[in-house]
């Protein structure tokens, strides 16, 4: 997401470094300085783990597609809040040394850059300047839909400017500008934590002192999407350590929405951990429903439909 403000420092000092390094040579290293093995799944995403509740080979198929985009996630993470939090100064002149960077980051410090970001957040929701003007994915520039009309002039001058391909439409994108518009807002933060031989990346939708946040909108059935966000609530909660979770579903056919508030569940998040983990490593997951693999991207190369006789 690009807001008025991020267009400038966020562009010409942060993505200008991390946009000339080797991701993929890096997560190469890291799962040597690991002593794992490169074929090996490492960086997931909770998000991903907790769509296992929908279908577990998609889980597995779509995390090991985006396992880059999460290993930079955690990269990156690690090496801007080292910087915020005062543990460098300076960065190395050897991109491999980049991994070693943030080693010594604690869940304490985490929590106490998510205090900072409390302090600062009631400040940053009323003002007008962190609108998100648009989204941008490989050079295509969806303008948030919700935007203001004056608001969306300034966002198309400036995705001209920039030379982004402005689109109607960006599937995942647009799911995140609804999550924009949900009235409830807390401060969150980004993190990674180790579960094995994995490296967990989670940024809840809002962290306070007592509960984590989980908000989705869903063209499709509750019946659905509840399993899948309660486990991804539950997620959030036992890697955040919060005793309760909030999950809110928006169900975009009824207009209606669905709010749960209760403690968070330790058993079903380490349920879904080791299921993950046992169809990563030997592929066994409980067969969807026909339905689902008709609509779904992997379809042509997923082993479990093939082995259901291609339906």
């Amino acid at each position: 997401m690009i807001t008025r403000r991020q267009i400038g420092w966020e562009k010409m000092i942060d993505q200008n470094f991390f946009e000339k390094l080797n991701f993929e040579k890096l997560l190469s290293l890291e799962k040597k300085r690991r002593k794992i093995d490169k074929s090996e799944l490492v960086f997931v995403g909770m998000a991903n783990i907790a769509s296992y509740r929908w279908c577990g080979a998609k889980a597995i198929l779509h995390s090991r597609e985006v396992e880059l985009d999460f290993f930079r996630a955690y990269l990156v993470d690690r090496i801007r809040y080292s910087f915020e939090l005062n543990l460098i100064d300076k960065l190395p002149k050897k991109q491999e040394a980049l991994l070693y960077i943030g080693d010594e980051i604690t869940y304490n410090d985490i929590e106490r850059l998510l205090k900072k970001r409390c302090e600062t957040f009631q400040e940053k929701s009323i003002d007008t300047e962190f609108y998100y003007l648009m989204s941008v994915k490989n050079g295509k520039a969806f303008i948030n839909p919700f935007l203001p009309p004056e608001q969306k002039e300034v966002a198309k001058e400036i995705a001209k400017k920039e030379g982004y391909q402005i689109v109607d439409d960006l599937p995942m994108e647009r799911g995140e500008f609804y999550h924009l518009e949900d009235p409830e807002k807390y401060p969150t933060i980004r993190w990674n934590f180790n579960w094995e031989n994995y490296v967990i990346v989670g940024v809840p939708d809002g962290i306070t002192d007592d509960f984590v946040y989980e908000y989705k909108t869903t063209n499709k059935s509750l019946h659905y999407i509840k399993p899948v966000a309660f486990a991804q609530a539950d997620l959030y909660g036992y890697f955040f350590k919060r005793p309760k979770k909030r999950v809110k579903i928006f169900v975009k056919k009824e207009n209606k929405t669905y709010v749960w508030e209760e403690k968070v569940d330790v058993e079903n998040a380490l349920d879904i951990l080791k299921k993950f983990k046992l169809a990563d490593k030997e592929g066994w997951v409980i067969p969807p429903k026909n339905w689902k693999c008709k609509i779904c991207k992997y379809k042509e190369k997923c082993k479990l439909k093939n082995k259901l006789g291609g339906k």
